[in-house]
């Protein structure tokens, strides 16, 4: 079992992650007030992104030990090399793969 102190402390930090992902509303082009167009992601910032990702889980990992933390890092280590898929669509997966993570640990 996990204490309430440790819980918080990683859930704190897969948030900051999240909120920290590329492509979020703050970054787009508006075109008109009601309208934006979406750009993609870059490499270099996916990947930036994925390295801070990583580190936290393995952080995390070490922190509580809790191995649906590893399940996790291998499935977003599948999703960020999806062929086809663009960056932005990844981004936004892995974001979804972190909210199960932290949602997974607060039921621990």
């Amino acid at each position: 079992m996990i204490n309430y102190q440790s819980k918080q402390i990683v859930i704190d930090a897969l948030i900051k992650v999240i909120n920290a992902a590329p492509g979020l509303y703050s970054q787009r082009k508006y075109l008109y007030p009601q309208t934006y167009q979406s750009s993609d992601v870059s490499m270099q910032e996916f990947n930036i992104w994925m390295d801070y990702a990583n580190q936290i889980l393995d952080i995390s990992y070490n922190h509580i030990g809790y191995n649906a933390i590893l399940t996790t890092k291998i499935t977003i280590g599948q999703l960020s090399s999806q062929y086809g898929v663009s960056f932005m669509q990844r981004v936004d997966q892995i974001k979804q793969e972190l909210l199960n993570l932290a949602q997974l640990i607060l039921q621990y």
